[in-house]
């Protein structure tokens, strides 16, 4: 059952509420809490594109994370077209479209629907819509309550066929309620209330695109920059004044230029055959009125002590930017001119970090955090990743023909589990957030020389397959990586090493995420006999390419190769030998050993067969196009 209405609120219908409280809700991240008075806290599509069945909770600044086209831009075209600034209209082409199908069936339906909650001061979700708060007076009837009485705003973007019509149609509605399973959702019922753009307005999503340009911007009929500057505000005499400066500015430069003097005199003639009076055909080098001087405006820049110059002879990186920061400034001047109005700055920003380098991109992520209000962004970059809390990422995946969205499950972390994630995870290996698979391994050697193995297998570089190799640094430092992997839905692998003490640290990782140990898990491949990777690579019949390798490494003249020879020659355990050289010296042989076994081995036994194992599990996962030796 519904909760009861509260008093002076519309009746809350049949339609069960909210299923998980989001009472409590509050930023994750470190920006000052949304203090408008509301959040948008969770956004729910329905066969948008990819999106067939996505819903995605926000924060006060969600950050959208996963690899190219894996529905990240077309979630954010959803909410925009649902309540964006200046909507886009929805098409069939819109419309999510099976393996097998080249139109939509016309009983398909889109939605998208975003759920709105009221705040308290501190940004945290509250129960109801303060008495007095500008929302109340704005929504009106619109506003709903879920099971326990709570105030809520659903709205809901719905395209369905209409028979009458013979296309789909687009249509907005408040929702009566939140609902919580999908038989629901489709038969959601929907208020009385009309839903119109004033609604929508003060919520508007402002979507700030990867191809942004300032200098596109500064010249475009009702960007933010023309609504900005149309309404410079001064007063009616300040106005009058700059005009009358204008008009001698023009004259001055009319009568000090033979050309443009010419050219007046000439035009002059329209008088002849048009009504007009001769001595009100003019030349206005300068726009005479106020109101026209936008058109003729430019942003310029000196950079290093240099002359200035127009910001569309800037690099990309400065005219993205800057579209950012007047995003920044936009939002910060529509709040201060509206105290007392319902406003909700709600901003999308696709790649911030386009065409900045990595320094700038880790101080863009501050200039971001300025810009009043509610953030979603998109990144691929792992400089943004790192000043951004895990806790706040959104994961975009493909699974089959459709897009899969997780975040990190904080049921069972403490706090420590959060720092050890953001530290030794995001912000030293963000780049594992944006690949299809990782592979961990227990130090900085296999991390070496498990992509250079994996080259030779696949026949093309492990990055090409965006696949991310990674040394934890100790097989007691798994766990963290384990956990993003699985929170995220990212395929994973571990080559750990065959000691008892390294499987016993394993096998406890494993089992902290619900995993199965080593001996029962086809994920994880553990060197055989016990070995670690320098004992294991000395054993697996490359003796005397290794040898050589040695020699070739510390031979300093002719004489010297041979003492080195002969002493190689009387080693009575030549395997021992080789793998002591290499735990003495991890660093040099790292890469060395692998491209030696690699180059001179037979094209049959280049890549050691627990790794052959290992990619080949790997390829199978991720469909992965694998050459055969002899390709090789």
């Amino acid at each position: 059952m519904r909760g009861s209405p509260l008093p002076g609120r519309p009746s809350p219908g049949p339609l069960r509420g909210v299923g998980r409280s989001t009472k409590g809700i509050r930023s994750s991240h470190g920006t000052e809490p949304v203090t408008s008075g509301l959040r948008i806290v969770e956004v729910r599509i329905r066969n948008f594109r990819s999106l067939r069945q996505v819903d995605v909770r926000l924060d006060a600044q969600t950050v959208l994370l996963g690899a190219n086209n894996s529905g990240k831009t077309a979630f954010l075209e959803a909410v925009h077209a649902a309540i964006g600034a200046g909507q886009r209209t929805v098409s069939s082409q819109d419309i999510y479209l099976g393996p097998n199908e080249t139109s939509p069936p016309k009983d398909r339906v889109l939605l998208v629907d975003v759920l709105v909650r009221p705040t308290d001061a501190a940004g945290g979700t509250a129960d109801t819509f303060e008495e007095g708060s500008p929302w109340l007076e704005l929504w009106g009837n619109g506003i709903a309550q879920d099971d326990e009485g709570n105030d809520l705003v659903g709205i809901r973007m719905q395209t369905a066929w209409d028979n009458i019509r013979g296309e789909f149609l687009t249509k907005r509605m408040f929702l009566q309620g939140w609902p919580e399973t999908d038989d629901e959702l489709f038969k959601a019922p929907t208020m009385s209330a009309a839903l119109r753009a004033p609604h929508i307005e003060p919520i508007a999503l402002h979507y700030l695109g990867a191809a942004r340009d300032i200098a596109g911007e500064i010249t475009a009929r009702g960007s933010l920059w023309a609504r900005l500057v149309s309404e410079p505000g001064l007063s009616d005499s300040q106005i009058e004044e700059i005009e009358s400066q204008l008009d001698t500015i023009n004259n001055q430069i009319i009568e000090g230029s033979p050309v443009l003097s010419h050219i007046q005199n000439n035009l002059s003639d329209l008088s002849s055959t048009v009504a007009c009076d001769p001595s009100s055909v003019a030349i206005t080098p300068l726009s005479r009125r106020l109101s026209d001087l936008r058109k003729g405006m430019d942003v310029v820049l000196a950079a290093g002590g240099g002359p200035q110059f127009p910001i569309d002879r800037q690099g990309m990186g400065t005219r993205s930017l800057s579209s950012i920061l007047m995003m920044k400034a936009y939002m910060a001047w529509r709040q201060k001119n509206a105290p007392d109005s319902p406003i909700h700055p709600f901003v999308a920003i696709e790649e911030p970090e386009t065409h900045l380098q990595p320094q700038a991109q880790r101080s863009l992520t501050n200039q971001i955090e300025q810009i009043p209000g509610q953030h979603i962004l998109t990144t691929h970059s792992p400089f943004v990743a790192s000043h951004v809390p895990i806790q706040s990422f959104r994961h975009f995946s493909k699974s089959g023909d459709g897009t899969v969205v997780r975040q990190l499950k904080l049921d069972s972390l403490e706090p420590e589990d959060l720092r050890k994630l953001n530290r030794r995870v995001v912000h030293s290996r963000g780049e594992l957030l944006f690949g299809r698979g990782i592979v961990l391994s227990e130090g900085e050697t296999e991390e070496q020389a498990l992509p250079i193995f994996a080259e030779a297998f696949w026949g093309h570089p492990a990055d090409s397959v965006s696949v991310t190799f990674v040394g934890v640094g100790s097989s007691s430092a798994y766990l963290p990586f384990l956990r993003l992997a699985k929170s995220f839905g990212i395929p994973w692998w571990v080559l750990g090493d065959g000691e008892p003490a390294a499987i016993a640290d394993l096998d406890q990782a494993l089992l902290e995420v619900g995993e199965a140990d080593s001996t029962n898990n086809s994920q994880v491949h553990v060197l055989p006999n016990g070995a670690n990777w320098e004992a294991y690579l000395a054993s697996a019949g490359y003796e005397d390419i290794l040898k050589d390798l040695v020699i070739d490494t510390h031979a300093s003249t002719p004489q010297h190769r041979v003492a080195l020879e002969n002493q190689w020659k009387e080693e009575a355990d030549v395997q021992a030998a080789l793998a002591s050289e290499f735990r003495r010296r991890k660093t040099m042989y790292g890469a060395l050993a692998p491209r030696a076994i690699v180059s001179r081995a037979s094209p049959e036994q280049r890549v050691p067969a627990e790794l052959g194992a290992l990619f080949a599990a790997i390829s199978g996962t991720l469909d992965l196009h694998t050459h055969t030796p002899d390709q090789q």
